[in-house]
């Protein structure tokens, strides 16, 4: 593992992403919601020079589509 020093510990918003408790409460916006929160991730990361599976993540559940079942 490599020693991280100054702002190389990412925001804990970039940490965890948890839509329902955020209030994306259907499968589109969760997953729009998703992406963006990836795409933070990914230029967080790259603008130190790190690759984002270098980064600790937690994705909470997706709500469901009641039309699906």
């Amino acid at each position: 593992m490599r020693r991280r020093y100054d702002d190389s510990q990412p925001p804990a918003e970039l940490l965890e992403f948890d839509g329902i408790r955020d209030g994306y409460t259907t499968p589109e916006s969760w997953d729009a919601a998703l992406e963006e929160w990836q795409e933070a991730r990914r230029l967080w990361a790259a603008d130190r020079g790190m690759s984002v599976d270098e980064l600790p993540a937690v994705v909470g559940d997706a709500p469901w589509d009641p039309s699906a079942i």
